[in-house]
């Protein structure tokens, strides 16, 4: 089903039976099994212990023991989203590109619930509840998940063996050991928590709306995001969207929030042209008629320093400075 399966095995020591519980990742696609087994297996549930010195539990030594924690055995540790994806772009750093994920696919991991439609899908929730490990956001900015933590040195004891070659073989790596030092997120005592309801934030995936109903496509609204130290620069997919300043505008808020307004031309079941009409036989490009695109850029920005253009390629493109936290020595 989501691809992580416990098996019983049961061994004889000193003549009584032993049982034995290991992790399969039934798990096709490299990619997906490579993402999996690392959130699983260098990150754990971050666990009250008196001790220090005692080794923290990975995700997949917990499931192996079905001895979920309960919310009150864990610490109130803050853990950012991005950290986890580090250690994910660490591992793969020298492996064939074609094995990391784009930001879309990644963003599914994190963000999806499980139903019906992703049976066959391993998600990040698969190991680390929201019950017990919540979502939030500081500023407007960064993703927080509760209660987890980095291992650098785990213990891999719960795995199958095929599934521990083939991390191997992947990677390239011959141990499991990282050169890493992640600690969780410190917050300021002034800085607030935003709780992000069902562990979705709307900073994700960018809303599409054609003619007032939620759209969903593999061009339009499509978007990258890139940033250097004082600027954001975003680019989207808009084909066939009229480039007259008349139908066509952007705003840029400066919580960061861009939405994007204009009319599409395709998607007519007749087409006009020299003299000739011709009967679309398909309709895979959206319908005329009004349309908005909407996402949040990753921190507040200045609206007054935004730039905007759009291309005759049919990818709008803008640039807009961040609003820089003052610094106090």
């Amino acid at each position: 089903m989501s691809g992580t399966v416990r098996e019983v095995v049961f061994g004889d020591k000193s003549e009584k039976e032993e049982e034995k519980v290991l992790i399969s990742l039934d798990i096709e696609d490299d990619k997906l099994f490579l993402l999996h087994f690392i959130i699983g297996t260098y990150f754990g549930p971050d666990l009250h212990d008196d001790d220090p010195n005692k080794k923290k539990q990975s995700a997949f030594q917990i499931q192996a023991s079905s001895n979920l924690p309960t919310k009150n055995e864990l610490s109130a540790s803050l853990m950012k989203r991005a950290e986890l994806e580090s250690v994910y772009h660490h591992v793969l750093r020298n492996v064939d590109p074609s094995l990391v994920f784009n930001r879309k696919v990644l963003s599914r991991y994190f963000n999806e619930k499980r139903n019906a439609s992703n049976v066959d899908f391993p998600l990040f929730r698969d190991l680390y509840p929201s019950q017990l490990h919540p979502e939030s956001r500081v500023r407007n900015q960064y993703k927080l998940y509760e209660s987890i933590v980095f291992i650098n040195d785990p213990d891999t004891s719960c795995m199958r063996q095929n599934c521990l070659d083939r991390f191997k073989l992947l990677t390239g790596l011959q141990g499991f050991t990282l050169s890493l030092n992640i600690e969780a997120t410190e917050v300021d005592d002034d800085e607030t928590l935003e709780t992000l309801e069902g562990g979705r934030s709307c900073h994700d995936e960018p809303t599409l709306e054609v003619n007032g109903a939620i759209a969903a496509g593999q061009m339009m609204g499509l978007m990258d995001i890139g940033e250097c130290a004082d600027a954001y620069l975003f680019r989207v997919s808009l084909p066939g969207v009229k480039r007259d300043e008349r139908h066509f505008s952007c705003e840029v808020e400066d919580n960061g929030k861009v939405l994007v307004r204009g009319v599409t031309t395709t998607g007519e079941k007749q087409v006009h042209r020299y003299s000739q009409v011709f009967m679309m036989n398909t309709q895979n490009l959206y319908p005329p008629g009004h349309f908005s695109v909407s996402f949040h850029l990753p921190g507040p920005v200045l609206p007054q320093e935004f730039i905007g253009s759009f291309g005759i390629d049919g990818i709008f493109e803008g640039t807009v400075m961040k609003k820089l936290q003052k610094q106090t020595v």
